[in-house]
């Protein structure tokens, strides 16, 4: 395994996971880039770049109706202020962990790194589990 979980999370998870939310966020939600900058912690720019298709593209969130029902919640809660910036990130997290845990993103890890055995590999849901259970 030359790309571990953590890496995949964080090189291409996090970054599309992100940019769907933007694009979530903006398109139907109507917020506008500046405020989306604020609630995920980037600049206005890298939201310019989310929504524009230049940046976390490596996955299309929409394609993954179970992610991304899961950020329309999320979506939804931060409109109406139940949420705050930082309680965004820990919901950006569980996402991915619980994704992961039920091995819904193993065709991506597999896309970034061949060397990976699928049929050996349970390293996700050992990691994640208590994210799905929970």
């Amino acid at each position: 395994m030359r790309i571990n979980p953590f890496e995949l999370i964080y090189r291409y998870i996090y970054p599309a996971v992100r940019r769907r939310l933007a694009e979530i966020l903006y398109y139907d939600e109507g917020l506008n880039q500046r405020q989306i900058a604020e609630i995920l912690g980037v600049t206005q720019s890298a939201v310019s770049r989310y929504v524009d298709g230049y940046r976390g593209m490596l996955v299309d969130f929409k394609d993954y109706p179970e992610i991304n029902n899961e950020l329309r919640k999320l979506a939804k809660k931060i409109v109406s202020n139940k949420i705050d910036k930082y309680i965004v990130q820990v919901e950006i997290a569980y996402i991915i962990f619980r994704s992961l845990a039920r091995k819904r993103l193993c065709s991506l890890h597999l896309k970034v790194d061949p060397t990976i055995d699928y049929s050996k590999c349970n390293i996700c849901p050992m990691l994640f589990k208590p994210f799905v259970e929970g």
